[in-house]
């Protein structure tokens, strides 16, 4: 018997959210699933599954709250008669799913902090709207324990990694080429960065940091947002103009990731970084805050260094250790890439959320396939035990490590 599930989501761009759906479209049981995606508007999204085949619908809609939109969706489930509705961002349509009898799971990417300012941040209505919800799936463990404190039953927060795919081989001449293509010397120490060029995603404490580095430290930054020419005055400013190059937005970002020597995650605000693990699969060290999730995906001194969030001598420090020691760089990057080639398949992402649909629907569905290669026990496998270790790493080694990164590292 397939199981129908209906997907919800934006469609005007393709950001961490978005490539999750991807990756969960493009590795999901066939034999078992059929997925149609219900887009809010049109867009690059759209266009996307579109060029995969991905059976879609669209909603055109007047701004959040446009009841239009939930009449809508409303035909569209009565149409299609899903098993299961999953919500990428948002909640509204699981008010109208539940008229219907629906079960509904929902995806929770972000933090409810100062960065995200919408009506939810009052606990009261977030609780409230969350009875909505069967499943919530967060992509960390310090994310499920931030909306468990929020009032959430635990019971109904589950964790699922985000999956990544391994990196295609890539020739030292194909490095080389690709280095001339964006400009940057050969023998230059490159980070790079990608993201949306917003405050909650640190660019400017990244920039502090580069000011304070050597000469041959260059950075890219691949990226849009409405401060970019904010950030490209403070590079200005603070004499970086040569050796630092904004990009827009990039379909390459892993192919950037593979020729530098470092890839930079300095967010004030970040559940768990799909850049990261992008890094880590092409075998490059992370310097990223020890901020939520990300200690669960950076693991300090082996696969890269946690720094404190806004930073920017500590960020230095980082960078300026591993430009005088590339081959720890490189020793990182290789743990990296093992860590992500083993435990944070697209393969173990999809099977982990195909097993939630089946337990929420009361089938066997999760006595499904593993993958052919088992090198360790996944991350979520124990996801609350595995949270509190991580939030404890963060206080007790990874912050008073990056704090003396200051002192003996500092270029």
């Amino acid at each position: 018997m397939i199981t129908r599930v209906v997907h919800v989501t934006e469609a005007r761009g393709i950001a961490g959210t978005e490539r999750s759906l991807l990756m969960l479209l493009d590795y999901a049981d066939r034999g078992q699933f059929e997925h149609v995606v219900v887009c809010r508007g049109s867009g690059a999204l759209a266009d996307e599954l579109r060029r995969r085949s991905v059976q879609i619908a669209m909603i055109p809609r007047w701004g959040r709250l446009d009841p239009i939109a939930l009449v809508h969706f409303g035909f569209l489930l009565s149409k299609l008669n899903p098993d299961v509705v999953h919500i990428h961002g948002g909640r509204l349509e699981a008010v109208v799913a539940r008229i219907f009898g629906i079960p509904v799971i929902e995806r929770k990417n972000v933090c409810r902090n100062r960065y995200y300012r919408p009506l939810l941040n009052f606990r009261f209505v977030d609780r409230l709207l969350s009875g909505l919800v069967d499943v919530s799936i967060t992509p960390a463990s310090a994310v499920r324990i931030h909306y468990i404190e929020r009032g959430y039953s635990p019971r109904r927060v589950r964790v699922v990694y985000n999956g990544v795919e391994a990196a295609p081989p890539r020739t030292a001449d194909w490095l080389q080429g690709k280095r001339a293509e964006l400009g940057v010397p050969q023998d230059a120490f490159l980070v790079a960065f990608a993201g949306r060029l917003m405050p909650e995603k640190g660019v400017d404490v990244l920039l502090q940091a580069l000011a304070k580095t050597q000469p041959n430290v260059w950075c890219i930054l691949a990226g849009e947002g409405p401060h970019r020419a904010r950030y490209e005055e403070q590079a200005r400013e603070l004499g970086l103009s040569g050796r630092v190059r904004f990009l827009d937005f990039r379909s390459d970002v892993r192919e950037i990731f593979a020729c530098a020597d470092v890839v930079a995650v300095p967010s004030a605000s970040e559940p768990l970084a799909n850049v990261a693990l992008e890094a880590m699969a092409e075998g490059r060290a992370v310097i990223a805050t020890a901020v939520e999730g990300m200690p669960e995906a950076v693991e300090h001194e082996v696969t890269g260094l946690l720094v404190p969030p806004g930073d920017a001598d500590a960020f230095a420090g980082a960078i300026g250790r591993l430009a005088r020691l590339p081959e720890e760089a490189r020793e990182m990057g290789v743990s990296g890439k093992v860590r992500a080639n083993c435990d944070l398949s697209p393969e173990r992402m999809v099977s982990e959320t195909e097993a939630i649909y089946g337990d929420l629907l009361g089938t066997n569905l999760h006595e499904r396939k593993r993958d052919a290669a088992v090198c360790r026990e996944t991350p979520s496998k124990m996801p609350v035990r595995r949270g509190a270790v991580a939030n404890r790493s963060v206080q007790q080694h990874a912050l008073p490590a990056a704090r003396r990164l200051v002192h003996s590292s500092h270029p």
